[in-house]
């Protein structure tokens, strides 16, 4: 069969697998090859704000060349393209061994020029990039691949970062033989990368269609809502981590921090993104992008303005840790509002996308970095904008930091009018994240996911159960709503331990769908909601019309647990005679014991000898009924234990010790053992009946009511009476003359 130029499920794990490689030699190459080393090379040749705006713009920037990239590669294949953009930005960075012969601006005109060059073939590739991550990901679990990736890649960008930290505090390499060298071994290590994202299946190939320009592109994504408000999104957030990016020359040029400590906040910073993505991993597949990225723009909001009033007299450690925070929710909006995009992308004409949506980044990052750059330059206007108990705030960036606050706002409104299908609202979001029973459910789920135990999975299905939070509540609907769950049983059982109001509706369908495996145990689990009148109705319903007798007893047994009163009793009584199997008698029992408070029900003792029933089906009637009465030891279902897997002379010498008690049976001892071992059901019965006739258990409607239902043994043929029936008799008139009143 002819493949198509869509992954196999196979083939995506395979992608991931060297797109998860591939990030990891990237985290190292850029680590060394990115802003920050730049950053320190610009500040060591004296470079200035507009300088230092422009580099943190630069990455950016270059995505001016797109829209001529589906020109350039139309026909080639994607993946071939990215790797061989990839292996170029590392060749270009050897151009910084000329570092060590210029000094001043020429330095830092050459450090631009090639920062520029690398960031090109990095945007090229970046715009394919986007395309390949959707290629290997699906809809179920992009999230978790995107996060993943930035997993991997920031895990391996700390590490190297630590290490760059360590090498530059050693005073021979502080300086631009450190700075230049670990530049080349990021060259070095970009080949790595760029092997393993060679090594990623693809058979896509860079379309381009006449007159499908970024131009008409950009046309078409505004005229559409749902497009429009995910690109403005990007858009912002791409703006706000351009200016944040400033805060790594702040700490150099503001506190005068040593290159090796910059380096180190740089690893802080890189933490921050691993934490964002393990939360993105975690949640936006669940709760959706729209209400994480709204209230991530709030905690943005408040950070940022700390970075405007801070001073720089405080002590470094505070500036890592207000940089911590602040970059975990930058890092959290980027990654949330890639996987809105992702969800929009178009299939065809994905690069030509890509590319239009970088070329306005890059428009919009050159405009924010050189706006930056100036605001960055009016540092003695910031440092007295504001004061705080008489005494200034704020810093020579403090004017940056507003300009990344009026982005964050419009990032907040644009957020609130975005429309997510299947996204938990801001309220919802807001009570999972920020509650023990919203993580631990989250936690829960993920386990689920990955245990395979059944008895495991079990216990996590009670916990969910147990979990009220509106996340556990939306699994827990997921699961009565799919047509085969492992878990579908314990779901439904779970809500009849944990009655949960919110998912009524979802229970009274699976109950009254008779086609559901499930249904006796949804209709279980209804006779737990005795508040609902919902739950009653449907009960009643599925009681008179249950096309199944089995649907009818259950129905009825939870009818009884709702109602607790006579007025279906009738009806009961009617359906129970009709009852064919041992579970309908059961349930029809516990409906009866429910609803006829006086046990007048007690009197048909020994119907199933008349309807000569099975010894099994007897001996769990008998037996049902005893649990009800709760006449204490000996228990009746234990005695029919021991005679079905013991001798008969033992099970009943131990009763009959045990119920000498009873004056009549220590003087009837040997007697009645003589009546079993010759199976004497006429002497026995005689016995018996004597025993009821003496008992005075009036006091007690049900114990009468059995009793008169025993004594109709009178007019019945024993020889219809068997082992089952003679140990009955002997236990309900051994504990009904145990509980007389005379």
């Amino acid at each position: 069969m002819p493949k198509t130029r869509y992954l196999s499920e196979a083939e995506k794990q395979i992608g991931r697998k060297h797109m998860y490689l591939q990030e990891m030699y990237n985290g190292v190459a850029y680590s060394l090859l990115g802003d920050t080393i730049v950053y320190l090379l610009a500040i060591y040749f004296g470079a200035g704000n507009i300088a230092l705006g422009y580099i943190a713009s630069a990455s950016y920037i270059a995505g001016v060349v797109l829209p001529f990239i589906p020109h350039i590669f139309k026909g080639k294949n994607q993946i071939k393209v990215q790797a061989g953009v990839w292996q170029l930005r590392g060749v270009v960075c050897f151009g910084y061994l000329g570092l060590f012969f210029l000094t001043g601006d020429g330095a830092v005109l050459l450090l631009l020029g090639i920062y520029t060059l690398f960031n090109i073939f990095r945007m090229i590739g970046i715009a394919l990039n986007d395309f390949t991550l959707k290629s290997i990901s699906s809809v179920s679990n992009r999230g978790k691949v995107v996060a993943n990736v930035n997993v991997a890649y920031q895990s391996s960008s700390m590490v190297v970062r630590a290490i760059t930290a360590l090498v530059l505090g050693i005073q021979q390499f502080s300086g631009l033989l450190g700075l230049v060298g670990l530049q080349i071994v990021g060259a070095i290590m970009n080949f790595f990368a760029s092997h393993q994202m060679s090594l990623i299946p693809s058979r896509s190939t860079i379309t381009h269609k006449k007159g499908r320009n970024v131009f008409i592109m950009f046309k078409e994504a505004m005229n559409q809502a749902s497009f429009r408000r995910r690109l403005v999104l990007r858009w912002l957030s791409t703006a706000v981590s351009v200016i944040f990016g400033l805060t790594v020359p702040f700490l150099r040029v503001e506190l005068a921090l040593s290159n090796s400590t910059v380096v180190l906040y740089s690893v802080v910073l890189g933490l921050a993104v691993v934490a964002a993505s393990y939360v993105s991993k975690h949640f936006s597949d669940r709760l959706g992008s729209r209400p994480l990225v709204f209230m991530s723009t709030l905690f943005s909001l408040f950070f940022f303005m700390l970075w405007a009033l801070v001073t720089s007299e405080v002590a470094p450690i505070l500036f890592f840790i207000l940089g911590f925070l602040t970059n975990f929710f930058v890092a959290l909006i980027s990654l949330l509002v890639f996987r809105l995009v992702a969800q929009v992308m178009p299939d065809d004409d994905a690069v030509a996308f890509n590319s239009m949506v970088n070329f306005v980044i890059a428009i919009i990052a050159f405009g924010v970095g050189i706006v930056s750059g100036m605001l960055a330059n009016s540092g003695d206007v910031a440092r007295s904008l504001f004061t705080l108990d008489g005494s200034a705030a704020g810093n020579g960036y403090t004017l940056v930091f507003l300009f990344a606050i009026t982005l964050t706002v419009i990032e907040a409104l644009v957020a609130t009018r975005l429309q997510e299908v299947g996204a938990y609202s801001s309220q919802a979001a807001a009570q999972v994240i920020f509650s023990m029973h919203g993580l631990k459910a989250v936690s829960m789920i993920e386990k689920l996911e990955k245990t395979t135990d059944p008895a495991k999975r079990r216990f996590l299905m009670l916990s969910l159960g147990s979990n009220l939070n509106n996340m556990a509540t939306g699994e827990m609907r997921s699961i009565l709503a799919s047509p085969f769950s492992s878990d579908k049983v314990e779901a439904v059982r779970a809500l009849a331990d944990k009655p949960r109001k919110s998912l009524l509706e979802d229970l009274i369908n699976v109950a009254r769908d008779d086609d559901s495996y499930v249904q006796l145990d949804a209709i279980a689990a209804l006779g737990s909601y005795k508040k609902e009148l919902r739950a009653k109705e449907t009960l009643v319903q599925l009681m008179l019309h249950g096309r199944w007798s089995s649907v009818r007893s259950m129905a009825s047994k939870s009818l009884a647990r709702i109602t607790e009163s006579t007025e279906y009793l009738p009806l009961v009584n009617e359906l129970s005679h009709s009852a064919k199997h041992i579970d309908e008698v059961i349930d029809y029992l516990i409906a009866k014991r429910f609803m006829d408070k006086e046990g007048s029900f007690y009197q048909e003792f020994f119907l199933s000898v008349e309807q000569g029933r099975s010894s099994t089906f007897r001996q769990t009637r008998y037996a049902v009924i005893a649990s009800f009465l709760k006449f204490g030891s000996p228990r009746l279902s234990m005695l029919y234990e021991q005679m079905n897997t013991g001798s008969n002379k033992d099970f009943l010498t131990g009763f009959l010790t045990e119920a000498r008690d009873l004056p009549q049976i220590d003087s009837d001892y040997e007697n009645v053992h003589a009546m079993f071992s010759d199976q004497d059901w006429e002497g026995l019965r005689t016995f018996c009946i004597e025993i009821l006739d003496n008992s005075d258990v009036e006091y007690d409607p049900c114990f009468e009511n059995l009793k008169q239902g025993i004594l109709k043994s009178r007019e019945m043929d024993i020889a219809l009476f068997d082992m089952q029936d003679a140990l009955a008799l002997l236990y309900f008139s051994y504990s009904l003359g145990k509980n007389s009143k005379s």
